[in-house]
Formats: structure tokens, C-alpha cells, sequence
């Protein structure tokens, strides 16, 4: 296939767990395996911020004490729950703590959020206002904002990390997509998974890019998609089918992202969704359809994985890729992490290298 962009350099591969992949995790076990993934040759190891599950920035704590060189990521930090003060500051001291390692990912969150009494409305301006405080703190700059959804008045660190700390904007939705290409120097395009998607997304953030006068080559793109690998086609597919319906009942009512694929949520699926009932996730799961599954996530055999990988290379350019890693039925998280690494990675490098 002949390439649509020139890729410029090596792909770059970060490694996430969404909360489903992780719950059994002890914090000992949480140590070997990220020792285990820097080894693999991973770039970034990305934190899952579910509540109420084991807090996210201890975790990234524990891989920074027996890690040296992988990139830490924490994803996704809102400002609903937690001011983005706060945030900075637990991410300034995890910075120094790592040597420079750290990172996080900025978005609209909704984890816990109905157990805590949140309410979440006015994402793009909440996450815009969110990343103006934690950049200007992180900088050792004094902020006052007096936001629509955040305010900080005088807001200082009491010290300055040694160097800038990347942030990214994590999203799928339109507003934030598009705004995000205003101002933001990293953007993780969330859960579209074909190439075509993706390229949609991207358009998107060039959209927001170009009414602010900067060019897209100036923002760092992620392309961050939910992950099962196994040699048996269907039980990959199955493996991911709990992780769709989990984002359909969080990202309700909004179905832009399913119409930009081509796609309409199944009649009884949304029905269900409709319920606001989240115990109702699992009898979702059941019903979400093969194509939903090609939309949305990278799941199939190493060769197929790997195919779908460098086509969106091929088509966006863009060349970071999230992988939140889903185990298949019956498959360990060890056995997950090894087939990604040793058989899906050599095969993209192969061809985008």
C-alpha cells in the first residue's frame, strides 16, 4: 500500500489499562508490571483514573520508583471532582519525583461522578479553563481566572518543576476536538478506531488550529484506542464488548462520534442506555454488534491489529499510539502484554520504521 502522508520518524507506542483490565490489581503486582512494560520497549505507561479503584497518582508513584526511562502517564484528570490546582500539584512533585517522567491527560471524566452528586456540563470550556490553570502553575506562574466552571485567584505552586511537563486534551467529543487545536500542544483523539474515523477527529483539531493561526504540525496527536489481541478472532471481539458499552452509557446522549462512523446505536441497546441504570451495563455488553467493535476498537489477530494500526498511520500521519490494552476471554494480562509487545509492535515498526 503506498502511503497517503510521509511518516517522519519512528512510531511511538504508549500502554494504558482501562479500569475493567486493572481491578484485580494489587499495588505489588502494579510494580512488576510496569517494571514488565518498560522492559517490553513500551514509550509511555498511561494510569487509569477510575474511582474508586486505587488512586491514580500513587500508582504512577510506584512505577516511578522502579522505572527509569518510560514516559508516566495519569488519564484522564477532570475539574468536576478535583480543582486542576490540586492536579498540578500532584503532578509537579510526581514530575520530580521521576525525574521529568510525568505527563497527564485532561478531560471531561465522569467516573464516580453519580455516586458523588457531579453533574458534568460545559466539557470544552471546563477542560479549556482546566488546562489554562495547571499550564500556568506548572510554569511558576501566579493564575487568577475567573472562568465559567473554575476559578483560581492568586493560585501559585510553592515550587516550580525543573522543566515543562507535557499535557494532553483526551477526548472524542466535537467541541472539545475543536477547541482543543486552539491552544492545546497534545491532543489524544479517543475511541475512534478505523482510519477514516480518525481522520475526521483530526480534522477537527486542524479546524480549531487553523481559526487560532497555528499549524497542526505544532500539536502533538495521539491516536488512543481500546485494545484485545488474540489468535482467535471471535473471542478478541468478545473481549471488547464490556468497554463499548461502558463509554455508550457514559458518553449518552451524545452519538456524534457513532454517526461520524456511519453508524446508529441498536434501538434495544439505547433503551437500556436510557435507563440510567449502570447495573444494566453487562446485558449491553451482550448486545453490541460486530461493527461496533471495528468502529471502536483495534481488536483481531497480531496481523490484524497491526494492519489497522499502519493504515491509520498511513491516512492521518499521525504516529503515537494508545494502546488500553482488554484481555480476551480466558487470556491473563500477562499473556495480553506480551503478544501486543512481541507480536503486534515488531510488525507495525516493520513497516512504518
Amino acid at each position: 500500500m503506498k502511503d497517503s502522508l510521509r511518516i517522519i520518524g519512528m512510531p511511538t507506542f504508549h500502554l494504558g489499562f482501562p479500569s475493567p483490565s486493572i481491578a484485580d490489581l494489587s499495588m505489588p503486582d502494579h510494580v512488576a508490571l510496569a517494571r514488565k512494560i518498560e522492559d517490553l520497549g513500551f514509550d509511555t505507561l498511561w494510569h487509569s483514573n477510575e474511582r474508586f479503584y486505587r488512586e491514580m497518582f500513587i500508582r504512577m508513584a510506584s512505577s516511578a520508583m522502579v522505572t527509569s526511562r518510560i514516559t508516566l502517564g495519569g488519564a484522564i484528570v477532570e475539574p468536576f471532582a478535583v480543582h486542576p490546582a490540586l492536579t498540578a500539584q500532584s503532578l509537579g512533585t510526581l514530575d520530580e519525583l521521576s525525574g521529568g517522567r510525568a505527563t497527564v491527560a485532561i478531560g471531561a471524566g465522569g467516573s464516580g461522578f453519580q455516586m458523588m452528586g457531579i453533574n458534568r456540563k460545559h466539557s470544552a470550556q471546563a477542560v479549556r479553563e482546566a488546562y489554562t490553570v495547571m499550564r500556568g502553575l506548572l510554569a511558576g506562574e501566579e493564575v487568577t481566572l475567573a472562568g465559567k466552571l473554575i476559578q483560581a485567584n492568586q493560585a501559585r505552586l510553592q515550587f516550580v518543576p525543573a522543566h515543562p511537563i507535557p499535557l494532553w486534551i483526551a477526548t472524542r467529543g466535537d467541541l472539545t476536538l475543536e477547541t482543543s487545536g486552539e491552544y492545546a500542544e497534545a491532543v489524544m483523539i479517543a475511541t475512534y478506531a478505523s482510519p477514516g474515523g480518525i481522520a475526521e477527529a483530526k480534522k477537527l483539531v486542524e479546524t480549531g488550529a487553523q481559526r487560532a493561526g497555528r499549524s497542526i504540525d505544532q500539536i502533538r496527536m495521539l491516536s488512543r484506542v481500546d485494545t484485545c489481541v488474540h489468535q482467535d478472532v471471535k473471542t478478541a471481539y468478545d473481549g471488547t464488548r464490556l468497554m463499548i458499552a461502558r463509554f455508550l452509557w457514559g458518553s449518552y446522549p451524545d452519538r456524534n462520534f457513532v454517526h461520524r462512523v456511519g453508524l446508529d446505536v441498536p434501538p434495544d441497546v439505547e433503551a437500556l442506555i436510557a435507563c440510567r441504570d449502570h447495573s444494566l451495563v453487562p446485558q449491553i455488553a451482550a448486545l453490541i454488534p460486530d461493527e461496533f467493535v471495528s468502529a471502536f476498537c483495534w481488536a483481531g489477530t497480531p496481523e490484524m491489529v497491526a494492519e489497522r494500526v499502519v493504515a491509520v498511520a498511513r491516512l492521518t500521519g499521525i504516529r503515537e499510539f494508545g494502546f488500553w490494552l482488554l484481555m480476551a476471554p480466558g487470556q491473563t494480562r500477562e499473556e495480553a502484554v506480551q503478544l501486543l509487545a512481541e507480536e503486534v509492535l515488531p510488525l507495525i515498526r516493520s513497516e512504518l520504521g
